[in-house]
């Protein structure tokens, strides 16, 4: 059986996780921008889209550590260095906690002044008063919302998968309460939209918070050990997810200056209402990007190649039928769709809002392979590509072809720029393998370009993945045989093909429910006169250690493979993460 099967378990289940999570979110904003077309009016909708670079921008400061600090976490599980994960999301924490109270109050502060120097040009002073309020309000749930994205983010790491899922749906709930709230009963206008966003954060924080009650858990805030220098790996990694939103903010400023410049008001309150209405599928093909990511980071800390290879080759086959299916979706709705972000009446911005859904759908379709490769290279720190690829997705192919098709053609200018932005990354996804290669292939083992001496070599290498005694009979014996193999001395290689006898056949025989299809993966390396075994399941937890501890002195016949490879070993580690168990031993 092929170890695949526990990377598309793991793979599938958090990519729900994930996706849940990250899709409710975004039905959060997508609920205010449904409110704010509703029930206060199209210039509300030109606000909200003179803003969204703004709250782009200040959304940097999440995503700058939030994901980071998951990939970064994520490869020290893999190294099997709790300790190191500690320290590293102690430091990240109090760092996000800083700067998210000083940036929520420069925004306060210089509300009036942003809002001037944007929306200037619209030449409303109503809508520069509403966007003033709405920054206001808006300042109050940025340190809730810079800490509820990494720490959810975290969760399903800690194995507790449904602790952001619960977190999420908390928020919606509490944000669609806040916002009828607002407009029916207090009619705060802008500013109480802010606030209900706000408060719906804070919600959403609380639930988060709790999981730290619990008393079996990776994620520990300890201040006595935090190290500064952690926080430039994690920036190194979060880098890729900033020039994501910043350019998204610069192309949103541009893309407002073009469509002001060939256009009117209209067709930046479209262009709002076609964003709002992508929040989804973005969010779709962010938690894929993030699922890639994690998992690549997860294998590439355990030097794990044909586990990268499967990794990359499962992202791919989900990502691009799932986008498929909701771009087509969008391409044939796009008129409902536009009519839940946008008043009934506004004709002329239903109608080019449904346009630029349609163009934007195409778009996606072409971007989708570029959100399983760009994960990969993160996890494998390939930052260089990562960096390059994010750019021109987000960046520089949308605002050369928007820019320059839209100021000579005009909207079908814009419109057409979009979908051929598309048609270049997917181009360049392919190209950059390529000219890597010096040959061009599309298989998953050459597009995820991995180093020549990345990992252990074939002779030194066994691996299997059984779900039966009679696996587990096998495998014990293919582990003697390799042993002997690579010079391992008989007494020595017996009691690792015991142990591994012994903890595959618990798990096979106990480690799952009945109704449960369970897999144990098995992995021993041999070289430089140390042996490594790494055992992972999807089964009930178990710690051999804490076993050893508890009934070292009782019958000595118990558990014999266990207290053979213990009192072997030079160093043990079991980390439960990510759904799975992880047994990580030196011998």
């Amino acid at each position: 059986m092929e170890t695949s099967n526990l990377i598309k378990k793991t793979f599938i289940n958090m990519l729900i996780v994930n996706a849940i999570s990250m899709v409710s979110g975004i039905v959060c904003v997508m609920v205010d921008s449904i409110v704010t077309g509703q029930f206060l009016g199209a210039q509300a909708v030109t606000a909200v889209g003179i803003l969204t670079p703004i709250t782009m921008l200040i959304n940097i400061f999440g995503v700058l550590f939030g994901p980071g600090l998951g990939i970064v976490c994520t490869r020290y599980v893999g190294m099997a260095k709790p300790e190191r994960v500690v320290e590293v999301f102690s430091v990240v924490i109090t760092t996000l906690v800083i700067m998210g109270t000083c940036v929520a109050i420069g925004l306060f502060i210089t509300a009036p002044f942003i809002s001037n120097l944007l929306g200037g040009k619209v030449g409303n002073q109503h809508i520069i008063n509403m966007t003033t309020n709405y920054l206001r309000g808006f300042s109050f749930g940025i340190l809730p919302m810079c800490l509820s994205m990494p720490l959810s983010g975290l969760m399903m790491l800690d194995n507790d998968k449904m602790r952001s899922i619960a977190a999420m749906f908390a928020t919606l709930i509490a944000d669609i309460v806040f916002d009828l709230a607002n407009v029916t009963i207090f009619h705060g206008g802008m500013w109480g939209m802010a606030i209900a966003t706000a408060l719906s954060q804070v919600v959403g924080l609380s639930v988060v918070l709790t999981h730290f009650l619990r008393k079996e858990r990776i994620l520990r805030y300890n201040p006595k050990n935090m190290h500064i220098s952690d926080l430039k790996e994690v920036i190194l990694c979060g880098i890729a997810n900033v020039i994501s939103m910043g350019s998204q903010a610069v192309r949103g400023i541009i893309f407002n200056f073009v469509l002001l410049s060939v256009a009117t008001g209209s067709a930046v309150a479209a262009l709002s209402a076609c964003n709002s209405a992508f929040a989804v599928i973005i969010a779709v093909a962010l938690s894929m990007f993030v699922t890639t990511s994690t998992i690549c980071s997860l294998l590439y800390g355990e030097e794990d190649r044909k586990g990268l290879y499967q990794a990359i080759q499962t992202s791919l086959h989900i990502v691009i039928p799932t986008i498929f299916v909701i771009s087509a979706v969008m391409f044939i709705f796009a008129g409902g769709i536009a009519g839940f972000f946008l008043d009934k009446n506004a004709v002329e911005e239903l109608s080019q809002a449904a346009r630029f859904i349609r163009f934007m759908a195409v778009q996606m379709l072409f971007n989708s392979i570029s959100y399983s490769l760009s994960g990969a290279y993160q996890g494998t720190r390939r930052l260089n590509l990562i960096y390059t690829i994010i750019l021109l997705r987000e960046g520089v192919f949308q605002i050369i072809c928007v820019v320059v098709l839209g100021l000579i053609f005009g909207l079908h200018g814009v419109e057409i720029g979009i979908l051929l932005s598309g048609v270049l990354i997917a181009v360049t996804c392919l190209i950059i393998p390529a000219v890597v290669n010096k040959r061009f292939s599309v298989k998953p083992k050459d597009l995820i370009l991995l180093r020549d001496d990345f990992g252990p070599k074939p002779n030194e290498l066994f691996e299997s993945s059984v779900n039966s005694m009679d696996g587990v009979m096998e495998a014990s014996n293919n582990v003697m045989d390799f042993c002997k193999q690579n010079g391992v001395e008989k007494k020595k290689a017996l009691q690792i093909s015991l142990f591994i006898e012994e903890m595959a056949g618990n798990t096979v025989q106990y480690g799952f429910e009945d109704n449960q299809k369970g897999n144990v993966d098995i992995r021993l390396i041999c070289r430089d006169n140390e042996q490594m075994i790494r055992i992972r399941d999807n089964g009930k937890p178990f710690d051999p250690l804490e076993w050893f501890k508890k009934n070292a002195p009782d019958d000595p016949v118990a558990g014999i493979g266990i207290r053979m490879i213990v009192k072997l070993s030079k160093d043990v580690q079991y980390i439960p993460a990510m759904g799975l168990n992880n047994l990580v031993i030196k011998v």
